[in-house]
């Protein structure tokens, strides 16, 4: 099994409970550099594998086909989350190529944009962007409270939007995670859509 840990923003005492016990019984662990590995380090002694800024594809690869068919457990810590802008996302693309039954689960970090508005007390109420500078169009919206979910769907769809995701009472009982979306739904739900 290949774990993807997000460690979150570089403070030690921020790490999930979830991260930690995972870095700990694991077989290996694996940090994309000096900041991960100071995260890592006093809970367990990590492989620092350097990625360089620019193009890291050659690093990316030859880690792909290390970890693609290993047979014991792996740990691969990077900051903040593995699901925003994280070195994890090239090396999950090359991963699958290789092999496309690969186990991975992911485990979210705190994010950079969670602990700046907590610093910053600024509340969010209605919607929120996250860019990178060039300020590209949204490639994935996440609808929070989608009391409607196949009308939101529909709204989204004519901007581009194709594929859709349901999440309902995520880590609850009767969580659920479906691409068939219902008319209705409750109010711990969101809509992920991608284009």
């Amino acid at each position: 099994m290949l774990y993807a840990i997000g460690l979150g923003p570089g403070d030690k005492k921020l790490l999930t409970l979830k991260a930690v016990e995972i870095i700990k019984k694991v077989d290996e662990v694996i940090v994309p550099g000096k900041m991960a590995y100071e995260l890592v380090k006093d809970i367990r002694e990590p492989r620092v594998v350097e990625f360089p800024m620019g193009d890291a594809s050659n690093v990316v690869k030859a880690l792909a086909e290390e970890l693609a068919f290993k047979s014991c457990d792996v740990a691969f810590c990077c900051l903040g989350d593995p699901m925003l802008y994280s070195t994890f996302h090239h090396l999950y693309n090359e991963l699958v190529k290789i092999n496309p039954r690969i186990e991975v689960e992911i485990v979210p970090g705190i994010t950079s944009v969670s602990c700046a508005l907590a610093k910053t007390k600024v509340f969010v109420e209605k919607a929120l962007l996250v860019t990178t500078p060039e300020f590209h169009k949204e490639e994935v919206v996440a609808v929070m409270k989608s009391k409607k979910p196949k009308e939101i769907a529909e709204k989204l769809k004519s901007q581009g939007f194709s594929d859709f995701w349901f999440v309902e009472r995520m880590f609850m009982e009767d969580e659920r995670i479906t691409k068939n979306l219902p008319e209705n739904a409750d109010y711990f739900s969101l809509v992920v859509a991608k284009k």
